[in-house]
């Protein structure tokens, strides 16, 4: 029963992530407003939209992909991506000038750790 409820949490953090990314593609606007952030103009609305795109695919499909195929393998690029997303804040805040984005840094690591659980339970391999 645990393994089934913490599969079902996974794959909607996974599903979440997914159309995340995709709202990186048709509203990225929006979906920036609500990061905190202003959409970028020139060659940095490129980066924006593109980075922050593949970076919420890959993170969504990957732990959709470490469900579907009960690999542990495929939990680490979203547990890597999640964790050094908290650093780079935390380094943000503390050399930048950066605001300190504590709920966002909180559901990184709180994310990373789901991950680091479905990984020990639900992969097989």
């Amino acid at each position: 029963m645990m393994n089934k409820l913490l599969s079902i949490v996974v794959g909607l953090v996974g599903v979440f992530f997914v159309l995340t990314g995709l709202r990186w593609l048709v509203d990225p606007s929006a979906v920036a407003g609500q990061f905190g952030m202003a959409l970028s103009t020139g060659v940095g609305r490129s980066t924006q939209i593109g980075d922050l795109a593949s970076f919420f695919l890959t993170l969504g499909l990957s732990i959709l992909l470490a469900l579907v195929t009960s690999k542990r393998a495929w939990y680490y690029p979203g547990m890597m991506l999640l964790g050094f997303a908290a650093f780079g804040r935390m380094v943000a805040w503390l050399l930048y000038d950066a605001a300190f984005a504590a709920d966002m840094i909180l559901v990184e690591v709180i994310v990373a750790g789901l991950l680091v659980l479905a990984s020990r339970r639900l992969a097989k391999a």
